[in-house]
């Protein structure tokens, strides 16, 4: 289905690839041979996709679309290559993390290289708006992590609110910028209207989107998803299926899951998780509220004609709730 979706702009996908690789180009050996490990495991290029999309629903692609795509996808890289540092992550994307080849030293320095070249094209686009919303979604990107790190490892005291305060934070503010990104660097870019839909259709696919990444823990598999399955429960990032199923629990439920998370999740206890989140029906929830936030995303594309880049929005949008990546 990706492929159809990435039908109208597949030329446009692979001059995004070219300006990505100039971008981050060197003459540092060391630089090159990362730089070629990433791009064998280079994921879906989501956001790239997204920004192209609604560049074309907005008035057509632009080189400026080319250059923004590749900008943005660069910004993800770095904020992934900084999260194996954060997370000890040996696997990305189906393969060997940076970290897990080169050392933390070396990943999170490259890294700040990635946000280097985003400085640098920025700096090239010289629109103090695009820097404003570049700079502000890094901010917000850096202040989910923090409020991950500092809350994430008990449940037992995060409420619902701060859940989507983080995940917007962390995953949704990128995916908006990349959308809005579009609208501003499109063949025509006058659209003001259009600009704030396509911002909050991706607000609202990106919550969708990390809510569906929370629900792998508990029903994805390892080759699919390009990470070790259980990863955010080993670890006791803060997921929407086991919140709501501590804040929906009997009390002796509650106590002995409780008392597994602040020992520690082994993976003897991860059945006991399971059955847990399931019997509370946190996987049911967690499924409604994607869903939801599907659907007010599809409702920001209402206003628009119906042509190829709209059809392979909506494809796009219920691709990511479908999904097994």
């Amino acid at each position: 289905m990706l492929e159809e979706i990435k039908a109208p702009i597949l030329t446009e996908l692979q001059e995004v690839e070219d300006e990505f690789r100039m971008l981050v180009k060197s003459n540092v050996p060391i630089i090159n041979d990362i730089i070629n490990h990433i791009a064998i495991y280079k994921g879906k290029r989501l956001r790239p996709i997204l920004l192209l999309l609604c560049s074309g629903l907005t008035g057509g692609v632009s080189k400026d679309s080319i250059k923004a795509a590749a900008m943005v996808e660069l910004l993800h890289t770095a904020t992934l290559v900084h999260d194996d540092v954060i997370d000890g992550s040996d696997l990305r994307r189906g393969g060997p993390s940076v970290n897990s080849i080169w050392g933390n030293k070396v990943s999170i320095l490259i890294g700040d290289l990635f946000f280097s070249r985003v400085l640098y094209r920025l700096a090239q686009i010289k629109n103090p708006e695009v820097t404003t919303m570049m700079s502000m979604t890094i901010k917000w990107i850096c202040e989910g992590e923090l409020i991950q790190l500092r809350n994430g490892y008990d449940h037992t005291m995060i409420e619902e609110k701060l859940y989507f305060n983080l995940i917007a934070k962390k995953t949704a503010s990128l995916l908006a910028a990349a959308c809005e990104l579009g609208a501003i660097s499109s063949a025509s870019n006058n659209d003001n209207k259009g600009r704030s839909n396509l911002k909050s259709y991706g607000e609202h696919l990106g919550i969708a989107f990390q809510i569906k990444d929370d629900l792998m823990d508990f029903n994805g598999n390892q080759e699919s998803l390009g990470k070790p399955i259980s990863k955010d429960l080993i670890e006791n990032t803060l997921t929407l299926p086991l919140l709501y199923g501590l804040k929906n629990s009997t009390n002796g439920d509650y106590q002995k899951i409780v008392a597994i998370l602040q020992r520690g999740i082994g993976d003897e206890d991860l059945n006991t998780i399971y059955r847990f989140v399931r019997k509370s029906g946190g996987i049911e929830y967690a499924e409604k509220m994607a869903k939801q936030c599907t659907n007010m995303a599809l409702s920001c594309l209402s206003d628009y004609e119906d042509t190829v880049y709209k059809r392979s929005l909506i494809k796009l949008t219920d691709f990511i709730v479908d999904r097994d990546f």
